[in-house]
């Protein structure tokens, strides 16, 4: 990501935060509608997993600005989820759910450019967790 796209999602951040309930709402509409079999994985406290949700996307748009930190998380991400055997296209699929919470949840509160780093800082994310763990 190029700094003015870090800046882009770290400046909107709190905007999006305010939003984080309806964000982690229509995260998992998105998800078990791309990827369906992934509603298994979720049988214990929902709504514990959408705050862990919520901590983790947090932590992710602080840690961007520093590149190690950012791939630490990130291969901390893909250790934490490496039980559930996902392949590159399940993470795309999921990369595509958070991209469509986004959207659904700040309409036009992004402005375009927003949008396309929060997009990217989506695939980057994507792309750390499909890394080899």
């Amino acid at each position: 990501m190029t700094d003015d796209q870090i800046r882009l999602v770290q400046s909107s951040f709190a905007r999006v935060f305010a939003r984080k309930a309806d964000l982690t709402e229509r995260f998992y509409h998105h998800l078990f509608r791309e990827l369906p079999e992934s509603r298994q994985l979720f049988k214990g406290d929902f709504p514990v997993q959408k705050e862990m949700f919520a901590s983790m996307l947090a932590a992710t748009v602080r840690g961007m600005s520093d590149a190690k930190n950012f791939q630490v998380l990130g291969h901390g991400l893909a250790r934490s989820h490496a039980r559930f055997n996902l392949n590159r296209a399940d993470l795309k699929k999921a990369a595509r759910a958070l991209q469509a919470a986004l959207s659904d949840v700040m309409a036009d509160g992004l402005s375009p450019e927003e949008t396309a780093a929060w997009n990217e800082a989506v695939a980057q994310l994507m792309d750390m967790l499909a890394a080899p763990a």
